[in-house]
């Protein structure tokens, strides 16, 4: 077969004008090494400088002209295979993003080469040369002096810090023209391999024992370290120090001698390793887990792609399931994804893998350090797991022979990526499973409203576990109205019902879990003399107060000011901090009951590593009462011992501007309440509300999602909303308020002229706005949005690629922002 000659490359770079396949030429000294999938350093641009790029595809000829040849191989294996590269054209065309930013979403974070400048003087250029040719520079002069101090060689930007003088570049572009310098870019890694060094013995071991007689009066030190050397074939330098009692000194007074080697040996970032997992074995399924794991093992055997839908109610028994099917996936020498969707979720799932499969789980998500996330990666790779769990990103994870994706709460938001690609976890698996021949499994208590109905109309195959394992009963609710408790003279954040609720699990040894979505003390900070709201310089939001460190702070732009203790609109003292957090609740909870152990988990308790499991492992060792938090604590989350759940403020998410509002509501509602008695004890649930015939929050009582979803259905049909059509948020930002406003003006304008030239109006129902957008402001830029009702079609999608590539493609556009974003969660 003849030699492919040309490589099909796309280069990093995110822009949307370099957004294309490159076609180069393969050197024939490196071709045996050219393969798709592997990273090459490219000549781009007019002056050809090093640029990382990707192969995709390797061709026998190019109608292009004047071809470049590459400069250099980085890889020495693929990083990704056709199958990938088949995703990464999919998730383009999918979401409008660049090949790019697509090849980013795939790969490990810290996997992309990063690129020194290095200014190194000539070898050839002789001292009395260098001071003719730079007499008349004191600049050069110096940048010569500091080069020369240097062994030759700078940095870039050491040396512009040293110079601390702006006209570095030009003084060295002068340097390059004399030839007294030249530059070199060096390319690095910023995830490199962990490594441990080794010393074993430079000698044959009779040489060996030939030093030791001799050594071991004169130097007893070095005699040890033979003696151990001598038993041990590799002993990392660590380990040698502490075991021969000696010092690095006696190690590296051998390896002069010759008497001991070194040699650097590549170890595995592995964030399980030191942690100890009690084996399991599968549990007796109960006749609904055994009905739903013959279907789903039934589908795995056909190898072709297939969804299902597995509504289970909280307790039913779902982890078992995933369990039993994946140890039948393995026994047939497949790999499955599991995703959870928050990190929270991932040390109880992890337990619960690793206690059943041992050291073949992998996990990945972004609580991870980048060397570890790069470890696990290729363990995944080199076939090392059979099972990987994490949350979004490992959707990607790079299995070869892929039985079964699972997305355990399936309906959760952050299954969505909000930044460039803005793909969901949920298209995506269905898109390798059209790739793969895999199944994907979509399981919640709480099903979106979109999957559900695909489920109803035949799309997905539909399964269902109405029961708790062992027939358990559902937590019972109750609802409690908050103006009634206003009412009779109860100001605080708790009803009595409540109080009297979590006394009795005090003083009877039992757990209770306390949800309120709302982070920080106090919502707001207002004058009661004027008015005044405390808002972000940066953004149109008003500062949260966070009691801990006595500070007003931005949830969107991170802005920080010091508590005020007068207004700064009038310089009245008649402050006073509105609304509720989980710090608030927590220092009331703390008032109201002492004695309890309390322990808070939201984002500003979960920020280092582990922090998410040492929280949850406290809870679950029963070395807490009570746990505060917000939506990370109402899922997924199983302790036998909690028997109460307090929903604080369970409306606050029924009036936000966002058609998901109820859904969203009812989600969460019925999701932490199922935290509750999922041990012997049966559970209780307290809702706070002050909407208690709401019918939303009346459904979720009952545990009635099919009584919710006929509901929900219906308005969305009557309304025009997904799953009945498509959203698109086109959405304008900019510094320049009045220049985002004509922005977005002109591309709805635009819009709509080219819907009706190409005759698609009966693919685009309706578009709303331009309007500014909910939250107007964020980190000083001004946000305009409108939203395009639509079919799904790829004529729509490829007319909004067209737009925003002509927006990227107009240098007067410059200093404002368009993002186009496919059914997006957040509506804000």
């Amino acid at each position: 077969m003849e030699e492919k000659k040309i490589a099909e490359v796309v280069v990093n770079n995110s822009s949307k004008n370099v957004d294309k396949v490159f076609h180069y030429l393969i050197p024939k000294e490196k071709a045996k090494n050219i393969k798709v999938g592997v990273r090459v350093l490219v000549p781009f641009g007019y002056g050809n400088r090093k640029k990382e790029a990707f192969i995709i595809n390797l061709v026998h000829q190019s109608k292009m002209s004047n071809l470049k040849e590459i400069y250099d191989i980085v890889d020495e294996t693929p990083l990704f295979d056709e199958k990938m590269i088949a995703l990464i054209k999919w998730m383009r065309e999918r979401y409008l993003c660049t090949y790019y930013e697509a090849i980013k979403a795939i790969l490990p974070p810290g996997i992309g080469l990063k690129c020194q400048e290095w200014i190194i003087l000539n070898d050839r250029v002789n001292d009395i040369d260098i001071k003719e040719k730079i007499k008349n520079s004191p600049v050069q002069r110096k940048v010569i002096t500091l080069l020369q101090e240097n062994e030759g060689r700078l940095e870039y930007s050491q040396l512009t810090s040293m110079m601390e003088n702006s006209n570095v570049r030009n003084s060295i572009k002068a340097l390059q023209k004399k030839k007294i310098v030249h530059i070199s870019n060096e390319y690095y890694s910023v995830v490199k391999e962990k490594t441990v060094r080794l010393a074993y013995l430079g000698v044959t071991s009779e040489e060996a024992l030939y030093y030791l007689d001799k050594m071991k009066e004169k130097a007893p030190a070095q005699a040890r370290v033979l003696e151990i050397l001598l038993e041990n074939e590799f002993v990392s330098l660590t380990d040698l120090v502490m075991f021969s009692q000696s010092s690095y000194n006696t190690l590296n007074l051998l390896y002069k001698k010759g008497l001991i080697q070194y040699k650097d040996h590549v170890i595995m970032r592995n964030p399980c390793i030191k942690k100890d997992f009690k084996r399991t074995t599968a549990y007796k399924p109960t006749l609904e887990q055994k009905n739903v794991i013959k279907l789903i093992k039934q589908k795995i055997n056909e190898s072709k792609p297939t969804t299902i839908m597995l509504r289970g109610v909280t307790g039913s028994g779902k982890t078992e399931v995933f369990l039993q099917i994946i140890d039948d996936v393995i026994s047939g020498g497949k790999q499955a994804i599991v995703l959870v969707p928050e990190i929270s979720l991932t040390p109880q799932m992890v337990e619960r893998f690793m206690s059943r499969f041992g050291s073949r789980v992998a996990v990945f998500h972004s609580g991870l350090s980048l060397g570890e996330r790069y470890d696990q990666w290729k363990r995944i790779k080199a076939s090392e797991v059979d099972v990987v769990v994490g949350a979004r990103s490992a959707i990607f994870a790079p299995f070869r022979n892929l039985g079964i994706i699972i997305l355990d709460e399936e309906h959760e938001n952050s299954y969505k990526s909000e930044l460039p690609p803005r793909y969901h976890a949920r298209e995506v698996a269905q898109q390798r499973s059209n790739n793969e021949n895999a199944v994907v499994l979509l399981s919640s208590a709480t099903p979106s409203i979109e999957s559900y109905y695909k489920a109803q109309s035949g799309a997905y195959i539909l399964t269902q576990m109405i029961n708790r394992y062992n027939n358990a009963p559902l937590p019972v609710i109750n609802i409690v109205d908050m103006r009634a408790e206003l009412a009779n003279g109860n100001k605080s954040i708790f009803s009595i019902k409540l109080k009297e609720e979590i006394e009795y699990n005090l003083h009877n040894g039992q757990q209770t879990i306390l949800f309120l979505n709302r982070r920080g003390f106090s919502t707001f900070v207002s004058c009661r003399n004027c008015g005044h709201v405390l808002t972000c310089p940066h953004c149109n939001i008003s500062l949260t107060y966070h009691i801990n460190s006595n500070k007003l702070v931005c949830h969107y732009c991170g802005h920080k000011i010091n508590n005020v203790n007068f207004c700064p609109k009038c310089n009245s003292n008649y402050i006073r901090h509105f609304g509720i957090g989980t710090q608030k609740v927590e220092q009331e909870i703390k008032h109201l009951f002492p004695d309890a152990s309390v322990i808070r988990m939201d984002v500003d308790t979960t920020g280092s590593k582990f922090s998410h499991e040492k929280i949850l492992s406290a809870f679950k060792e029963q070395k807490i009462d009570i746990l505060i938090g917000t939506q990370m604590i109402s899922k997924g989350l199983d302790f036998p011992n909690v028997t109460l759940v307090g929903v604080l403020a369970a409306d606050m998410s029924l009036n936000i501007d966002d058609f998901r509002s109820s859904e969203r509501t009812f989600q969460l509602i019925t999701q932490v309440c199922g935290r509750a008695g999922r041990g012997s004890i049966e559970g209780r649930a307290i809702i706070q509300t002050y909407q208690p015939d709401n019918f939303t929050i009346q459904v979720a009582k009952n545990h009635d999602y099919l009584a919710f979803y006929n509901h929900e259905i219906r308005i969305r049909k009557l309304l025009h909303y997904p799953p009945f059509c498509q959203i698109v948020s086109i959405l304008v930002s900019g510094t320049n308020e009045q220049a985002v406003i004509q922005k977005i003006k002109e591309i709805i304008y635009y819009l709509k002229k080219r819907i009706k030239e190409n005759g698609y109006n009966k693919l685009c129902n309706e578009i709303l706005g331009p309007t500014p957008a909910p939250i107007s402001k964020i980190k000083n830029k001004h946000r305009w949005r409108a939203l395009l009702k639509c079919t799904d079609s790829y004529e729509i999608r490829q007319l909004l690629r067209d737009i925003l590539y002509e927006f990227y493609g107009n240098k007067k556009n410059s200093g404002i922002n368009l993002s186009v974003d496919m059914n997006p969660i957040n509506m804000l």
